[in-house]
């Protein structure tokens, strides 16, 4: 068994890829904010991006290693853009990504503890 290569692991990190190409995009919205007329482009719920990608997790097929986000996981909506919000939907986005690197660090702790326990360290 791998620690560090398998499936949960690399959803974590496809998460945490999209969650960074969501924060992109909501600065590129915020830059808009005051441009008359420009309208709001969100990114794709996470599970659609993983189906796009063929990177759905499921007992029969391989993970996949890395997704990489472009523009066919971007929707253009009609709503204009509100800095308020959109600062806010950042917030909340900083807020899952801090969160998925504390589990991901907490783990890495507890596998290297383990570890040095196993060879007499403890």
């Amino acid at each position: 068994m791998n620690l560090f290569n398998d499936k949960i692991s690399l959803l974590l990190n496809h998460r945490l890829t999209w969650l960074g190409a969501r924060s992109n995009l909501m600065a590129e919205n915020i830059a808009l904010a005051d441009v008359r007329g420009a309208t709001r482009k969100e990114m794709r719920h996470f599970r659609q991006v993983l189906k796009r990608h063929g990177a759905m997790p499921s007992k029969d097929t391989p993970p996949v290693k890395l997704i990489k986000i472009g523009k066919g996981d971007v929707v253009k909506t009609k709503t204009e853009i509100s800095r308020e919000m959109e600062t806010l939907e950042m917030s909340r986005t900083v807020l899952e990504h801090d969160a998925i690197l504390s589990t991901v660090k907490n783990f890495h702790q507890l596998v290297k503890t383990i570890l040095s326990m196993s060879q007499g360290g403890g």
